[in-house]
């Protein structure tokens, strides 16, 4: 059985992720790391979350490791603190940008990245060979590491160094793992800064507020004349940006720090890594600068991978995540923020340095899958069905993907006939017929 999906374990607490499941995978890492191995281990607001802290912890403990406690932080600060403690592993206790029911485990190597599928492999291999309904043993007590916080500012702001003196910034952290954090950084760093949804309340994270949600952030934003607005996701992995009352298109802010690094001489072999979701418009701004990209597979751990093997320094998705890898091994919210108010104070303007980076029409759906059509995603028939919708829309790019998370079959195409490509693909399923 393979515990893991698109971006870690991730479940409704209490159904398809219990404490068994923590304390499996604790003990795992501790029977799989070398003698009395140390695991670091941090965790959102989410209620469920010291449940599933205590659970992982006694697995740790009873494969004979070591655990120390993060507390509450984003979730690069895992890897980051795996890397500077000399830890085995890292775990992230969240479900990121899901509802508060849900939450999930996010695992780290010793070199602070995401374990590729291998090792998940590998990880997953040992759960299913050890008990199944471990006895999870009362409350244990684990002080968090002392000064945590500030030692997670101080590395921050050494890496990205920035004064925002002047500069006035709304900061919605939805209820996540960046509400204390949040206010902290772009305080040290002198901005003018209004903080909203900065309570640890795990029953209201990314309930209509966060990186998902910006309808609240626009909202607070027209009440009070700011320069820059950002909004984190549960886990402080995700952005949203906001600027003159308008949301920043993710494709905008990906082509803006490509831009920046491009110009600073930072980007190295300048190229950069997006996805097949990356939008074509992105593509040809960036060809525009001399700027090539690169397309992985969905998901943050397939750009950092293809960032690795090709020696590049900067990658994101469409989803707001973006991986500045000088500073980070993984998509850090408040690092991003910081270094996109870095180009603000010398550019003037995010939407207006972007302005050459012109989004091509796309549209997006999610097609449920069912008994009866489940069957189209066997072997190469969900990319057959892929390429003869292409040759009916020959002027659309076309993806169609397996959600790793939910039951269905994300669809997203591009071009004047984008929506009669996506309405054709999920005739198809409707009507499970393997023709058209």
């Amino acid at each position: 059985m393979n515990f893991f999906g698109t971006d870690g374990i991730r479940g409704t607490y209490g159904s398809t992720l219990t404490d068994g499941t923590a304390f499996l995978l604790g003990k795992s890492l501790a029977l799989l790391g070398e003698e009395c191995p140390i695991v670091l281990i941090c965790r959102d607001t989410r209620i469920s979350g010291e449940n599933l802290f205590n659970a992982l912890a006694q697995g740790v403990y009873d494969g004979g490791g070591n655990v120390i406690n993060l507390g509450i932080l984003p979730t690069n600060a895992v890897g980051h603190f795996v890397r500077k403690m000399g830890g085995d592993y890292g775990v992230m206790i969240t479900a990121s940008h899901n509802p508060p029911q849900d939450n999930g485990l996010k695992v780290f190597d010793r070199y602070g990245v995401k374990l590729c599928p291998s090792k998940q492999e590998v990880v997953s291999r040992m759960m299913s060979g050890l008990c199944q309904n471990p006895e999870i043993k009362g409350k244990i007590f684990e002080p968090v590491f002392y000064d945590i916080e500030n030692i997670y500012c101080d590395d921050v702001l050494s890496a990205v160094d920035v004064d925002l003196s002047n500069v006035k910034i709304a900061l919605d952290c939805c209820y996540g793992a960046g509400y204390k954090v949040g206010r902290m950084l772009f305080s040290r760093a002198k901005a003018n800064v209004t903080v909203f949804c900065n309570r640890n309340n795990g029953k209201l994270i990314n309930q209509n507020c966060g990186a998902t949600n910006t309808s609240f952030l626009l909202e607070k934003m027209k009440q009070g004349d700011y320069s820059l607005g950002f909004a984190l996701d549960g886990d402080a992995d995700r952005l949203a940006v906001v600027e003159n009352n308008v949301v920043v298109p993710n494709s905008k802010v990906f082509f803006a720090m490509a831009r920046y690094l491009s110009e600073k001489g930072r980007l190295r072999n300048n190229t950069v890594c997006g996805t097949v979701l990356t939008n074509g418009g992105v593509e040809s701004a960036l060809n525009g600068l001399g700027i090539r990209l690169l397309r992985s597979d969905v998901g943050d751990t397939n750009v950092f991978n293809t960032m690795v093997k090709e020696g590049l320094n900067f990658g994101g998705e469409q989803s707001g995540h973006y991986l500045l890898c000088d500073y980070a091994t993984s998509s850090d919210a408040l690092i991003n923020a910081l270094f996109l108010c870095k180009i603000y104070r010398e550019k003037g303007s995010l939407l207006q340095y972007a302005s050459p980076c012109v989004e091509i029409t796309s549209v997006s759906k999610n097609i449920p899958l069912t008994e009866s059509n489940i069957a189209l995603c066997d072997g190469d028939r969900l990319q057959n069905t892929a390429g003869r919708v292409s040759q009916l829309y020959p002027d659309c790019r076309l993806v169609l993907r397996k959600s790793g998370t939910e039951n269905v079959v994300r669809a997203y195409a591009e071009g004047a006939q984008a929506q009669k490509a996506v309405d054709c693909v999920a005739a198809t399923f409707s009507q499970n017929v393997n023709r058209l």
